[in-house]
């Protein structure tokens, strides 16, 4: 296999290539209901090996039906995350001692297991998050790339520990890559098993040891991963498992002396409290970050015009929006403006709306009371300021009626200086701008202080080539129809991004993201 080939294939797309896609659909059905079967479970701490209760514990209930209980939580708090502390620093010179190819040999039976167990994994998320059948799966998916990749990568490297040899006579000379000691994990809802998985293997991989802690709305997929990878021969202490909600659980372990660097995905706000907290507290460690995105889309006068809505109405709603890389802002040229938009308009409304577990679903439900009450209050604001050409309305009709069911929403005549057009936003929530040229759309998609995703419909070479040197994005994607900003491949097309999308400038499953859970050392002996 070349480093360009892919070990784990996405699940649905193979089903497709086989032309057996019944028997994707039907696993998954049966996986449904086998999970359904089974919620409403109360669910422990994981600490030092054990299974620990606490006296408080948290609901959480499915997105697309609120009368559906997820399950009852632990909610961990500062003593917990102390608990947790102590057993993964107890852990951590053994496992950073362990040979590379043993820490590995633990990390790929873990996949495997995330191999065997995929559809029940997939439904849980889609009934615990709300993802429909193909991204829940696909959610998966990338979890197993991600250990697959970063096992493989590490292998390849030897652990990043290279003999120099002699620089001058009577000199020996070592130079390594050593893991920092204990790393807080805070894992989002929107990539729930992806995420946590990913950042989680790249710490342990690199002999880290781990408290985790994931989002409040999506502990059952974490908790699941967290028996998988200990159960695959972690030893005690190594991977620590704690629920809770952010100031309880995720601020303590931020601020906990003994934790030397934290992993985070979510937003920009909480972010870069992390990496205040650490400023302030003397921390070294690294805070490695991805913080969100506003990311916009040109569509120039050179663009197949049905390629560029396609890839905007799946960028744009595709799980609601609720992803970093959503396209949330298109620059069209004038001249194609209003074809664009009218197609755009019936292309959103063709969009099936609908509970995650329905076969024909699009659009999946929201995630939280918080983010619907954030969608009433910002269409509002467009009907105010601008023009709702569609959606703007919750759906509570039917089979939606106990769901968070927001419709697909496409808004114009809003200024490019309007905080619609300018905050993220993590819901089906698209504005639509005219532009006279491509100077005007590069402008004023580099005028934000995001720089995640950024999308480009043209069939111009020059344009094409100018938008890659140009565009202010870690993330650049052209004629990209399956979805204009969105579904990155682990390995591919590594996930992050520039200015405040992210912390570190190296990538979630690229070449250069596992280093940075470890520190340089030399080692010089006289002979």
């Amino acid at each position: 296999m070349n480093s360009l080939e892919f070990e784990n294939e996405l699940t649905y797309q193979a089903y497709e290539r086989d032309d057996d896609l019944e028997s994707f659909h039907e696993a998954y059905d049966e996986a449904v209901a086998d999970v359904r079967a089974d919620l409403g479970a109360t669910h422990d701490l994981l600490i030092d090996g054990d299974r620990i209760g606490t006296d408080d514990h948290f609901e959480v209930t499915s997105p697309g039906d609120t009368s559906l209980t997820i399950g009852e939580f632990a909610a961990g708090d500062a003593t917990d995350v102390d608990d947790a502390v102590t057993a993964a620093s107890a852990a951590a010179d053994e496992w950073e001692s362990t040979d590379v190819s043993d820490r590995v040999e633990i990390l790929r039976d873990a996949a495997e297991t995330m191999r065997e167990r995929k559809f029940e994994l997939a439904a849980t998320i889609s009934l615990e998050n709300g993802k429909n059948r193909t991204e829940a799966m696909a959610d998966v998916d990338e979890a197993i790339d991600f250990v697959e990749f970063y096992s493989r990568e590490f292998e390849r490297s030897d652990g990043y520990d290279f003999d120099t040899g002699e620089p001058t006579p009577g000199q020996h000379t070592r130079n390594l890559l050593r893991p920092y000691g204990v790393f807080g994990i805070i894992a989002p809802f929107n990539f729930p098993m992806a995420i946590f998985v990913g950042m989680t293997t790249g710490a342990l991989v690199t002999g880290n040891t781990v408290v985790a802690k994931p989002a409040e709305s999506t502990p059952l997929i974490a908790a699941k991963c967290a028996e998988i990878f200990s159960d695959a021969g972690l030893p005690d202490g190594v991977l620590n498992f704690v629920t809770g909600d952010g100031p309880n659980a995720g601020q303590p372990l931020v601020e906990h002396e003994d934790v030397a660097g934290v992993a985070f995905t979510g937003s920009r706000k909480v972010g870069l409290s992390i990496r205040e907290t650490f400023s302030e507290r003397g921390k070294h460690g690294p805070v490695i970050a991805e913080l969100g995105g506003k990311n916009p889309v040109i569509v120039s006068d050179a663009a197949d015009l049905d390629g560029a809505v396609e890839g905007v109405a799946k960028g744009a709603f595709s799980f609601s929006g609720q992803k970093c890389s959503a396209t949330s802002r298109v620059y069209v040229h004038e001249d194609l403006y209003d074809e664009f938009v009218e197609q755009l308009v019936a292309a959103a409304e063709d969009l099936a709306v609908g509970p995650a577990t329905d076969r024909e679903t699009f659009v999946s439900p929201i995630i939280s009371d918080d983010a619907l009450e954030r969608y009433e209050s910002i269409c509002e604001r467009a009907r105010e300021d601008g023009n709702v050409l569609t959606g703007g309305s919750v759906r509570t009709e039917g089979d939606l009626a106990d769901g968070r069911f927001v419709e697909p929403t496409v808004v114009t005549d809003v200024p490019h200086e309007h905080a619609l057009a300018r905050d993220e936003h993590f819901l089906p929530f698209v504005t639509v701008h005219p532009i006279s040229d491509l100077d005007e759309g590069i402008e004023k998609s580099n005028d934000s202080e995001y720089g995640l995703c950024a999308g480009l419909f043209s069939e111009d070479d020059a344009e094409i080539d100018r938008w890659f040197d140009e565009v202010e994005s870690g993330m650049c994607y052209v004629n990209r129809s399956q979805s204009a900003t969105t579904g990155a491949l682990v390995q591919a097309q590594p996930f992050g991004g520039w200015k405040y999308s992210g912390t570190t400038g190296k990538f979630a499953g690229g070449y250069w993201y596992l280093q940075q859970f470890m520190r340089e050392q030399t080692r010089t002996r006289v002979e």
